[in-house]
């Protein structure tokens, strides 16, 4: 077990090292020694198979602003980056302490070392697009809210007579989340919204369960228990959310789904780390007190749905998301999480 410990603390010990956190291997351990005798070393081995799509490192970011700045340009059909960014300007729109700021402060290291320019000298011909940048897109309630601010300021028809596009780029992408930000902004701001909104990122979560032309064969790489593998406790335990009024529908995966397992290292062990993970969340959750009612064991989701939790693996070098399953950032009664994170946990 030491061995897979230190191969997953090659993998995420940037995490949070700028705030003093050092992952190692007697940590890793430690988190892994909360779970059954047998189910130790499995769930390890997992988690360090799904790693790789599953993780960003501060070296990723550092090293991969260029290429995701080159790739907009090109893709908006510009010959360099500096063409591009002299008809853009990047959206700031949450506090310093958010990922959002960090990672515009590494453009703007990017932009003077490698450019000549500071971030906000840009756009100096003409605004024709903004970028807006973030770690993750999950229910897209941030987004959604950040954006509904912008074009308000802005001023709606302003933009749209202006034909100013939104680039949304994002490290972790939910498509359910992103759906759902589009359908919204498009009914609560402009029907012409989602027409300037275009979306890019470097792993999608393939999560919405509504089966459909538009989406025929997701790849659920997220924990989303299946069908067959329902029982009495969970059942019970979806029978006791208050606040949940519908999509009881949504809470299993089909058996048939996905048709082929890319993100676990197989169907069947996909099948015993969900449970393993949904069933643990369950106990950690028990011992709880004054739970919000979008808190569930597979991570936060939105309350009125009648499932687990969101299910998603999404971890940055600076945060977990919490829509993650709870084993993962739960810090309180006793639990030791694997990613800490401070203030989660009741």
């Amino acid at each position: 077990m030491v061995d897979i410990a230190n191969d997953i603390v090659s993998k995420i010990s940037d995490y949070r090292s700028d705030d003093g956190i050092q992952i190692d291997a007697q940590h890793v351990i430690t988190w892994a020694k909360q779970f059954e005798d047998q189910d130790q070393e499995f769930l390890l081995t997992e988690l360090n198979h799904i790693l790789p799509n599953s993780y960003v490192a501060q070296s990723d970011i550092d090293e991969g602003i260029e290429s995701i700045l080159g790739y907009l340009s090109s893709h908006y059909g510009y010959n360099s980056i500096q063409e591009f960014l002299r008809e853009s300007i990047f959206l700031d729109c949450q506090p310093n302490y958010k990922s959002q700021s960090i990672i515009l402060n590494k453009v703007d290291d990017f932009l003077k070392n490698d450019i000549g320019i500071d971030i906000d000298e840009c756009g100096k011909d003409g605004v024709k697009y903004w970028i807006y940048f973030d770690d993750v897109l999950a229910s897209g309630g941030t987004f959604r809210n950040n954006i509904s601010e912008k074009l308000n300021d802005y001023g709606v028809e302003n933009f749209i007579n202006e034909e100013i596009k939104i680039v949304g780029f994002f490290f972790f992408l939910h498509s359910w989340g992103c759906g759902n930000s589009k359908y919204i902004l498009n009914k609560n701001i402009h029907d012409q919204i989602s027409d300037r909104l275009d979306i890019h990122y470097s792993n999608e979560i393939e999560n919405n369960p509504r089966i459909n032309n538009y989406n025929k064969n997701p790849s659920f790489n997220h924990a989303y228990p299946r069908k067959d593998q329902e029982n009495e406790k969970w059942n019970n335990y979806l029978d006791s959310l208050e606040h949940a009024e519908h999509n009881r529908k949504f809470a299993y995966r089909a058996n048939e789904q996905p048709s082929e397992e890319i993100f676990f290292s197989s169907p069947e062990n996909r099948i015993r780390y969900e449970k393993i993970v949904l069933d643990k969340g369950l106990e950690i959750l028990e011992r709880a007190d004054n739970l919000a009612p979008s808190i569930r064991p597979l991570g936060i989701t939105t309350p009125s749905y009648q499932t687990f939790g969101t299910g998603s693996h999404a971890f940055t070098w600076r945060n977990i998301s919490n829509t993650c399953p709870i084993i993962y950032w739960w810090e309180n009664k006793g639990w030791v999480p694997l990613f800490p994170v401070g203030n989660r946990g009741l």
